[in-house]
């Protein structure tokens, strides 16, 4: 919105000494001559700015209409871009550029230089499927419309009614927090899971959210070393030519092998057969099993059923 823009304007004048056009036009994203017309909308409302002509040139506030921003600390200013900026990265819209102006008065450039942390939630592709569903859930977040979708989970593929409440993001995955009118709960579901939805015109009243438990939803598998009870040790075989392919899906640290060995071996512990027996399968002809014995039949049964379906082929 302009008025945002103006209001980011003015704290940037106010924050620094001077500074071009060319300058204010790539920080809020805008054209040269959109700033020229910002800046005489200000001046006809009052803000005494003035012009330096010039090389080295440039537009300010005249000193006694500065009012300089001490309350953020420099960590403060890096830690506010890298939030904001990560969100920027899935929503371009125009407030989030204008906020970012209005709370850093820096150079963004600079600031990006010197953040400790760099959050991209972004997909690897121009054309994410993944992107546009959270586009559009956002905007039924932010308008509070009910949601008509179709879904997949464990037990079942359905269709139902939802209250939008929250995105998420955690362990690389989208999520919805939503409040089903069905199971008349919160539930998380993936967004990925989602065959289709709609957006209704239904207008639904937002529930207090002091939280979100995530125990239920990721129960089992995600390596952590606590709060779950481990009920066997996995012990995979793997040839060194595939240690690249193998760490995007189980972190390094679970890998044994030293630079002179040709193999090594795979160790960690497990809190549920089934997922285990899914993650090792999709590691494909990369590991051998060598415990348990029950991981080990598992994946000889899933292999069977694979055979069974190109019998006729063979």
């Amino acid at each position: 919105m302009k008025i945002d823009r103006l209001i980011g304007i003015i704290n940037v004048l106010a924050n620094v000494d001077k500074i071009t056009i060319k300058e204010l036009a790539d920080r809020f994203e805008v054209s040269k001559r959109t700033i020229f017309r910002d800046l005489d909308t200000l001046c006809q409302s009052g803000v005494p700015i003035i012009t330096f002509s010039g090389i080295g040139g440039g537009v300010a506030i005249i000193d006694g209409y500065k009012l300089r921003n001490n309350i953020l600390s420099k960590n403060d200013i890096k830690n506010i871009f890298t939030g904001l900026n990560g969100l920027k990265s899935i929503d371009e819209s125009a407030d989030l550029t204008n906020l970012m102006a209005k709370l850093i008065p820096e150079e963004i450039s600079y600031v990006f230089s010197e953040s400790d942390y760099v959050i991209d939630l972004s997909s690897w592709f121009k054309d994410s499927i993944t992107k546009e569903k959270v586009a559009a859930l956002h905007k039924a977040i932010e308008n509070r419309n009910c949601i008509y979708m179709e879904y997949i989970s464990n037990n079942s593929h359905s269709s139902r009614i939802v209250q939008p409440h929250k995105l998420v993001f955690k362990q690389s995955y989208w999520y919805l927090y939503a409040f089903c009118e069905d199971k008349e709960e919160f539930r998380l579901f993936k967004i990925n899971r989602i065959v289709d939805f709609k957006i209704m015109d239904e207008i639904f009243q937002c529930k207090p959210v002091e939280g979100i438990d995530f125990k239920d939803d990721f129960n089992a598998g995600l390596f952590s070393l606590k709060d779950l009870p481990v009920l066997f040790e996995v012990i995979l075989e793997y040839a060194a030519v595939d240690e690249f392919f193998l760490t995007d899906k189980i972190d390094a640290k679970f890998f044994h092998r030293s630079s002179s060995e040709e193999k090594g071996k795979i160790i960690f512990p497990a809190f549920n057969l089934e997922w285990t027996t899914n993650l090792v399968f999709s590691l494909q002809d990369k590991v051998k099993v060598i415990a348990p014995i029950e991981l080990k039949e598992a994946i000889k049964i899933k292999i069977k059923k694979i055979n069974e379906f190109y019998k006729d082929d063979i």
